[in-house]
This record gives structure tokens, C-alpha cells and sequence, in this order.
């Protein structure tokens, strides 16, 4: 098969987050596959946002706690009744922007949101989720915090 064969910038996190690239360059993260659009101004550029966001469905028993593995984007959850409390702690290594969400089917009474290490949490409860509620914490990277939007 003939083709041409393309290769983008490339490096890890910290490398694209010291990056300024001219406007329309796309650069690749090395740590987690991610891609970024640079405007030749904005230092570590414009990540691009992946559609439908990985997540994991999860059965949790009260008083569980939930370790979300790195990058995660979701957790559906379907205890099978209501659940005294639960623990999750956020995912680790993520880039700026991001979106964590929790979604539910049962009641949760004290839901609590823990930060990864070198991470804090705004927001982070205990709080009262409803049968088929849900909430959901953004990310930014400047000062290494989670903030809940809803």
C-alpha cells in the first residue's frame, strides 16, 4: 500500500505544557496519547476534547471506597439499593480541563470526592446524590485543583 507517512510534535505532559506551537499545529502527548491545537499564543496550546469520554461501570456496596484509574472520565453507578456512603478518589494525571463525572441509579446519602495525590478538591462533599442524579468536577491544572459544576 503506498502513502505518505506524517509525524507530529511530540513529548510528554510537562513538554507540551512548556510548548507554545505556531496556530493550526497539532501536537501529541506522550503520557497519555492526548492531542492539542496550538494558536501561537497560548502556552501548552488547546486540548482536544475526546467524544464520549471513557468511563466504568461500577456495583458498589455502602461504605466502598472507588480508586478511579488515571484519565478516567465516569462512573456509572448501580448499587443495588441505596447506598449510607461512598468514597471515590479522583482520577490521577489529568490534564487541564478535564471532566470527572459521577452518575447513580440509587440514592448515595454521603458521598465523598477524594483528590489524588498532589491534588485538592473543591466540592468534594460528603454530599446527598439522588436516584438517578449525578455530579461532576472539572479540573485545572494551574493550581491542581478539582472544582464541581453541578
Amino acid at each position: 500500500m503506498a502513502h505518505t507517512q506524517v509525524q507530529r510534535a511530540r513529548g510528554t505532559s510537562a513538554q507540551n505544557a512548556a510548548y507554545t506551537g505556531p496556530a493550526g499545529e497539532i501536537t501529541v502527548n506522550t503520557d497519555d496519547w492526548s492531542l492539542r491545537v496550538h494558536d501561537g499564543v497560548a502556552l501548552g496550546g488547546w486540548p482536544l476534547r475526546a467524544i464520549g469520554a471513557n468511563y466504568a461501570h461500577q456495583t458498589p456496596t455502602s461504605g466502598a471506597t472507588l480508586t478511579a484509574a488515571a484519565h478516567l472520565g465516569a462512573y456509572i453507578l448501580e448499587p443495588v439499593a441505596t447506598l449510607a456512603s461512598l468514597t471515590i478518589v479522583m482520577p490521577s494525571a489529568p490534564n487541564d480541563g478535564d471532566v470527572f463525572e459521577v452518575a447513580t441509579t440509587q440514592t448515595i446519602t454521603a458521598l465523598t470526592i477524594n483528590p489524588a495525590a498532589g491534588q485538592s478538591v473543591m466540592g468534594g462533599g460528603p454530599l446527598t446524590l439522588a436516584a438517578d442524579g449525578g455530579a461532576a468536577w472539572r479540573y485545572r491544572a494551574a493550581n491542581t485543583t478539582w472544582y464541581r459544576r453541578y
